[in-house]
């Protein structure tokens, strides 16, 4: 079982409030899914969440699981972005706003 596969699983489920929508959203099917859940829940030993093709609750192992879980894949993408170098290299348009009289102390301090 590829544990970090069913956390995401598990997370894309919450946040898309049932086991449809996330098969959907993962583009797998519905068995696999389902599949993928009752085997993470058979590894730990305990139910996460109450499940049907509409909706899915949460049980108190599912919370505390799902708060973990959201942690540790934030962390994942944390140290890819730093080992990819997206936070080596500056990226994107900046921007300044400053009020109009530094502007215009600006322009007046340039001409003399």
């Amino acid at each position: 079982m590829d544990r970090l596969e069913a956390m995401s699983i598990v997370l894309t489920a919450v946040e898309k409030g049932s086991v449809t929508a996330a098969a959907k959203a993962l583009n797998m099917s519905l068995p696999t899914v389902s599949r993928k859940v009752s085997e993470l829940e058979a590894h730990l030993g305990t139910k996460l969440m109450q499940r049907s093709t509409r909706k899915l609750t949460l049980t108190d192992a599912g919370l505390k699981y799902v708060e973990g879980a959201k942690r540790i894949v934030d962390q994942i993408d944390e140290v890819e972005r730093a080992a990819s170098g997206e936070y080596s290299t500056p990226r994107g348009e900046l921007v300044l706003n400053c009020a109009r009289s530094l502007r215009a102390a600006s322009l007046v301090a340039h001409r003399h």
